[in-house]
């Protein structure tokens, strides 16, 4: 008498427990990125105190970053960023600003004839900035 034993054994792969990854920093247009930071063409960035695009921060929020429009391109952030507005409650970040040194945090976001690639900021005393005009009024 012959006994045949037939076994199917499925090979999952490994997993590596505690190493998730996490994209905690983004460089923009070659500029130099801390952790938690995002960095914009011509500005410095210092961890958890960068504006992003899209995302409407009050004082101590955290904003989830969608995207970050770059001059002609748009890049997927998928890092969670605190954005720090010193006494500002009402900072609404600006929409496409690449290279402004003065939109860091929501603050001081002055006029877009500072920021290249900027399409209309909301700055903290909630003036909107157009490009090559200066604190043109919100509608």
């Amino acid at each position: 008498m012959t006994l045949a034993l037939e076994s199917a054994s499925a090979v999952e792969p490994d997993s590596v427990v505690g190493s998730v990854a996490t994209v905690e920093s983004v460089a923009v247009a070659g500029s130099a990125a801390t952790a938690g930071s995002v960095a914009v063409a011509g500005s410095a960035a210092t961890a958890g105190s960068v504006a992003v695009a899209g995302s409407a921060a009050t004082a101590g929020s955290v904003a989830v970053a969608g995207s970050v429009a770059t001059a002609g391109s748009v890049g997927v952030i998928t890092s969670l960023l605190t954005v720090l507005c010193a006494a500002v409650v009402e900072c609404v970040a600006c929409l496409a600003c690449i290279g402004c040194s003065r939109c860091v945090a929501c603050i001081g976001c002055v006029n877009c004839t500072d920021c290249v690639g900027c399409v209309g900021c909301v700055n903290c005393s909630g003036l909107r900035n157009v490009k090559g005009a200066r604190n043109v009024r919100a509608e």
